[in-house]
């Protein structure tokens, strides 16, 4: 028998050696069982992370819904009270400064008060603008007039 010979006989045995020791006792389950769970993890991870955006987009569009039935809630007795004569006459009085006959209605203004300046008044004498190009050819002309 060659060299070849014998080393491919001993590969074989090898092989053979290692697959059944891999094949023996509970690793084909363990391989199995994490092959399965890497697997799961894989397929699942998706579905989950739109699971968890609609959930949140439901708890937002929530919110919206509780504030617009606030809102609808608020409108609604609005709308009672502008049927009510009482109410009617109260904003009239309050808001447009109505008035009834033999009344005398009363104005309160408040009184000036002297505010600082923020900024300094501007003068009316404006100085003519320059351009951009004017300015920078003056600046030129300033550097070689020190010299």
């Amino acid at each position: 028998m060659g060299q070849t010979a014998k080393k491919t006989a001993k590969t074989a045995l090898w092989r053979r050696i290692s697959l059944a020791q891999v094949s023996s006792g509970d690793r084909p389950f363990l391989l199995a069982g994490i092959a399965a769970v890497v697997l799961g993890a894989v397929l699942l991870t998706a579905p989950l992370q739109q699971y968890l955006e609609v959930r949140a987009r439901v708890g937002l569009l929530q919110q919206q819904a509780d504030a617009l039935h606030a809102a609808n809630t608020e409108l609604a007795r609005d709308i009672d009270n502008l049927t009510d004569p009482r109410h009617i006459e109260l904003l009239a009085r309050e808001q447009q400064g109505f008035i009834r006959p033999g009344e005398v209605a009363y104005s309160l203004v408040p009184p000036e008060v002297e505010r600082p300046q923020i900024t300094a008044p501007r003068d009316r004498t404006e100085t003519p603008q320059t351009s951009g190009w004017q300015r920078t050819f003056d600046r030129i002309l300033g550097w070689f007039s020190r010299s």
